[in-house]
């Protein structure tokens, strides 16, 4: 995406890079996922009118173009607190927020901060894309890092393309994806030395070491939330998004079918139209249970 990047500064270290796309009343955050970055909405963006949303294309701490400082804290619970700092420093009150992936989980988390924190003022909407809420078994990327040797390996390396195919291979439902413009747009994450440490040190604190007490929270939120889950996701199970659907009141969920973990990218018309109905309509409307069912043809996106 050619757009212009910019920098908010949270402290010294903590160094957010972002991209705005359009200038229209909407503010609409997207946070990419794990070994990722903003240019995996690259798909989805285009179809957000730029007379009514104004996206705000942000890189998490240690990814893509923002800072990536050693022993920083890159936390679920770190990186929903920078979400919120971000928000507040932006002057972003009631804006909607995307997350997919780890980025999911860091939206989710970052909703109980707030209400918390007393800045519920901050968030009006939230779409969690593919986001885990409970504990699961680690992805592979992480699993691997859990042993001591293999973090310092990884830094040292060089083999971006061949990471990024075994990660490809199992996020894509439709396996015709796992091609050279999609390995293009997610190597840059694994060529810079620093990028490949932050990474190391994200997987190392995936898991929130109280876990298993957040979801005893989900009952409390009030932000009306959206769930997009594809139901082939062989990373998050689908049995997330279930469970999180009968925990957080009000939330609804959504399945694409024929989708993996990547719905922004495997179907981006359709998780564009389920993500734009929901945040004109609210999440007490009655959304499809199937994406695939009665959606406008081609060249009828509503503006």
């Amino acid at each position: 995406m050619d757009t212009p990047l910019f920098t908010c500064d949270l402290s010294e270290m903590e160094l957010l890079s972002y991209r705005v796309v359009g200038r229209g009343p909407r503010a609409l955050v997207l946070l990419h996922g794990l070994a990722s970055r903003s240019q995996c909405w690259t798909d989805l963006v285009p179809l957000f009118s730029p007379e009514s949303y104004t996206l705000y294309l942000v890189d998490l701490l240690g990814s893509g173009e923002s800072a990536k400082p050693k022993d920083a804290d890159y936390s679920i619970r770190g990186h929903a607190r920078r979400l919120l700092d971000f928000l507040e420093r932006l002057g972003l009150t009631q804006a909607m927020v995307v997350g997919h992936s780890l980025g999911g989980a860091v939206v989710l988390l970052a909703t109980l901060l707030a209400k918390e924190q007393g800045r519920q003022h901050l968030l009006r909407k939230v779409v969690i894309l593919a986001g885990p809420g409970y504990l699961q078994g680690l992805p592979l990327i992480a699993r691997v890092f859990r042993y001591p040797l293999v973090g310092p390996l990884f830094i040292n390396l060089y083999a971006p393309r061949a990471w990024v195919k075994v990660g490809l291979k199992a996020a894509y439902y439709d396996q015709r994806l796992v091609n050279r413009e999609h390995i293009e747009r997610y190597a840059p994450c694994y060529q810079d030395r620093d990028a490949r440490r932050a990474l190391v040190a994200t997987c190392q604190q995936l898991v929130p070491p109280d876990v298993a007490r957040i979801p005893e929270r989900y009952r409390d939120i009030e932000t009306s939330m959206l769930l997009l889950w594809g139901r082939h996701d062989l990373i998050v199970p689908l049995s997330q998004g279930e469970r999180l659907v009968q925990d957080v009141p009000g939330a609804r969920l959504v399945v694409l079918e024929e989708c993996g973990h990547n719905p922004q990218e495997e179907k981006a018309r359709e998780t564009y139209l389920i993500i734009e109905r929901f945040l004109r309509e609210g999440a007490d409307e009655v959304l499809q249970e199937s994406a695939g069912a009665e959606l406008p043809p081609a060249g009828e996106l509503p503006e």
